[in-house]
């Protein structure tokens, strides 16, 4: 997501409200530097069905969250 603002004495000021908090890190890139806005949709890395391996049919469906248990035996 991106923000537009104001740089007022060497602080951001964001043209509306966000729910960034205090003490958040971000990157500002001034516009005039832009050659062209990025398209993150074109990113094939955020497509993962595209480049992700097919899962074996009896891999179980909580591997994800519970690999731990699957590798080391352990419980959490």
């Amino acid at each position: 997501m991106s923000y537009k603002g104001v740089v007022k004495d060497n602080v951001v000021i964001l043209e509306k409200s966000t729910n960034l908090h205090d003490g958040t890190h971000v990157i500002v890139i001034p516009e005039e530097e832009l050659k062209e806005k990025p398209d993150f949709d074109a990113d094939p890395f955020l497509n993962v069905d595209a480049w992700a391996p097919t899962p074996p049919p009896d891999a179980p469906r909580d591997l994800a969250s519970r690999h731990d248990f699957y590798l080391y035996g352990k419980q959490r």
